[in-house]
């Protein structure tokens, strides 16, 4: 029985120190004056999520009431009134958290919109040529980086990263070289001799990566392609470029194998020198392969 007091003293004497530290840990307080007695007291404050509904006396402790929904306090106080909830989303906002007895309702951007001075703005788009380094969240906008060598771009957007160029399989050769806003295009010069959507397609590509001047395109679709809108020219570029790329789309082969001797015959000179240089490249990789494309007669 001795050994077995010696064990429970300690244990005693340390649960008594914690019991006391608890018990020695104040609540906060405020002052108040006693309106019948005018004796000075200190009250003790309500928590949060109540109110104060009674002031303490010299008998009676400081009496509490919980806040009524759609109302809060988030602090130690002796409140009168609950706060009420006035935190509202708007446009283009969310809740997160929603009203309790202790916090104001908070609200965050949507997604794919994030908070900068106070408005929940769009994500920036990373044009093409740049992709996205780190996406945007409800509190950063998107950070954009410009593609390095061997990768591209060839959108807008606010999610997507660039992407590596495609590496030519075994048998083909890279009919137009990647950048970082197109990817590489890739197939035999027999394909581009033969197949009319290869050689769309390779068009397309070609048109994409050297841009006509607005004054020659104009000239260009006045000659050869004929819309309703041929006299009009207040034309913005943007519509010129949307005629020149339906007609890509839509020409039949034996115009789009006349394109080199058009593009020469409205005096598209840069142009037509590119396509050129481009067309005795995929020569020189195949020697086996005979491409007329620049010797088509109009």
């Amino acid at each position: 029985m001795h050994i077995i007091s010696m064990f429970l003293l300690p244990v005693m004497f340390l649960l008594s120190g914690v019991l006391c530290g608890v018990s020695a840990v104040s609540r906060p307080t405020f002052e108040h004056r006693d309106r019948f007695t005018g004796a000075t007291l200190v009250c003790e404050k309500c928590p949060p999520g109540t109110r104060l509904a009674a002031y303490c006396t010299a008998s009676t402790p400081t009496a509490c009431v919980p806040c009524r929904s759609r109302s809060f306090t988030e602090l130690w106080n002796y409140l009168p009134k609950c706060l009420y909830c006035n935190n509202f989303c708007t446009e283009n906002q969310e809740v997160e958290t929603e009203c309790t007895a202790t916090t104001n309702r908070v609200c965050r951007c949507t997604e794919g919109f994030y908070l900068t001075a106070d408005f929940c703005r769009r994500h920036s788009e990373c044009g093409p040529g740049n992709g996205v380094q780190t996406k945007g969240t409800s509190q950063m906008d998107t950070v954009c980086e410009q593609c390095s060598d061997g990768y591209f771009s060839d959108t807008s957007s606010a999610l997507k990263s660039c992407v590596k160029q495609q590496e030519c399989a075994s048998g083909q050769i890279a009919l137009l070289p990647g950048s970082i806003n197109q990817d590489t295009m890739c197939g035999s010069c027999k394909e581009l001799e033969n197949e009319g959507e290869t050689l769309r397609t390779f068009f397309s590509g070609f048109f994409s990566r050297n841009k006509m001047r607005l004054p020659k395109m104009k000239a260009f679709i006045a000659r050869y392609i004929h819309t309703t809108e041929d006299n009009d020219t207040t034309l913005p570029k943007q519509r010129v470029m949307d005629q020149f790329r339906a007609w890509l789309a839509h020409a039949p082969e034996e115009q789009l194998r006349k394109l080199p001797q058009m593009l020469k015959a409205s005096k598209l000179c840069s142009r037509t020198e590119q396509l050129e240089q481009i067309v005795n490249e995929i020569k020189q990789q195949s020697p086996n392969c005979t491409l007329t494309l620049l010797d088509v007669k109009m």
